[in-house]
């Protein structure tokens, strides 16, 4: 049994070597083309490469750069920036109404504080001041 083993697979390793001669004959002489033997290989070589490699993942920064340049690149954009712009518009707002109120608050507290820091010792104590002091700060950490 393993000379018959032995003996087949001699064979057909001559067998190969047969056919292997006989195409770098057909090559040499000219019958191939060379030019679509490399065609075919290199096909061969793409489809069992593609077949079998993982394909690729894009990364999280190809995502966005395809999703931002569709965004932009679409009718939408322009409604997307009109929208942007009316929203920056009114926060905008908001913060200065915030900012003029913040201010009036902090000129009607320093007043006041300036009173009750003039009837210190006479009818206020130091604990009237903290306690005012501390309702000041709530007040405008709550505006």
């Amino acid at each position: 049994m393993q000379s018959l083993n032995k003996f087949i697979e001699d064979e057909t390793i001559k067998g190969y070597d047969r056919e292997a001669e006989m195409a770098l004959e057909a090559v040499k002489s000219g019958e191939v083309d060379i030019n679509q033997l490399a065609e075919t290989w290199a096909k061969a070589y793409k489809e069992t490469t593609l077949e079998y490699a993982k394909p690729e993942e894009n990364s999280w920064d190809e995502d966005f750069a395809d999703v931002y340049h569709d965004l932009i690149h679409s009718p939408a954009s322009e409604t997307l920036l009109n929208l942007e712009h009316n929203y920056f518009v009114s926060i905008s707002e908001l913060i200065s109404e915030r900012d003029v109120e913040l201010k009036k608050l902090q000129e009607r507290q320093g007043a006041e504080m300036d009173k009750v820091m003039q009837e210190l010792g006479k009818s206020l104590t130091d604990q009237d001041v903290n306690s005012l002091a501390a309702r000041h700060f709530e007040s405008q950490q709550v505006n």
